[in-house]
């Protein structure tokens, strides 16, 4: 749709250089950042072996924070006298900039920059000034310190199947004990039990939620997973 004449719409905060933005035919949470620089064919363009940004084009729509669809899926069966129950939640498509994922490259705490060759790493792409493939090979810590700003970089599918709730309950009779209720019903829940998805380290839907950040993750709390007991009486 048309922003009156405007070519973007900044609709939130800005963070490391992404920022969510209102464009013309595209989701109102468009995420736009620099992206890698490359050559007509889509290769890598490095200069002394390291990625650089698309300086040239500037910032870009990297994708947006909108899901394609969401559901929730629920089922339960009984078992022997015992109710069991499951509920999923499911979002598909969409995608999320990760601050916590590129703040950890860049001080080598994340796994991936544990891996560091004797002889460095030798990024796919051809050079910058020569147009040859790439044969200079770098530190990993130089890598992921020229990869903070490429912001393309730090961008996720934010697509996640979560086993929302897990339930296990059974019915007590009670009448036979003289005592007035009828039936004591005593209910095992699980919640946030399990998350399936490609973005590493965080939670898509808490990234995700209503507001004008919504897309943008930095210093996110690990999901809090939880089991209990409970317990009801019916007269």
């Amino acid at each position: 749709e048309s922003l009156g004449g405007v070519g973007a719409l900044p609709v939130g905060p800005s963070l490391n250089g992404m920022s969510i933005e209102a464009r013309p035919g595209v989701a109102p949470s468009a995420l736009v950042g620099l992206g890698y620089l490359r050559d007509a064919t889509g290769q890598l363009v490095l200069r002394d072996g390291h990625p650089l940004p698309d300086s040239i084009t500037g910032p870009r729509v990297l994708g947006t924070s909108a899901p394609s669809w969401i559901a929730g899926l629920s089922t339960g069966v009984r078992v022997v006298g015992v109710d069991l129950s499951v509920l999923f939640d499911v979002r598909r498509g969409g995608q999320l900039f990760s601050a916590s994922n590129r703040a950890g490259a860049f001080s080598g705490a994340l796994a991936e920059t544990a891996v560091r060759p004797d002889t460095g790493l030798l990024i796919a792409g051809v050079d910058a000034v020569t147009g040859q493939r790439n044969a200079v090979h770098v530190t990993t810590e130089a890598y992921y310190h020229a990869l903070g700003g490429i912001a393309e970089r730090w961008m996720y599918d934010a697509s996640y199947v979560k086993l929302r709730e897990a339930r296990a309950s059974v019915a007590l009779p009670l009448h036979a004990v003289g005592l007035h209720a009828q039936t004591l019903r005593v209910a095992v829940v699980g919640r946030n039990l399990a998350l399936w998805t490609d973005a590493p380290n965080v939670d898509p839907e808490f990234v995700l939620s209503t507001g004008p950040s919504r897309g943008l993750e930095m210093g996110q709390l690990p999901t809090v997973r939880s089991v209990g007991v409970q317990l009801s009486l019916t007269p």
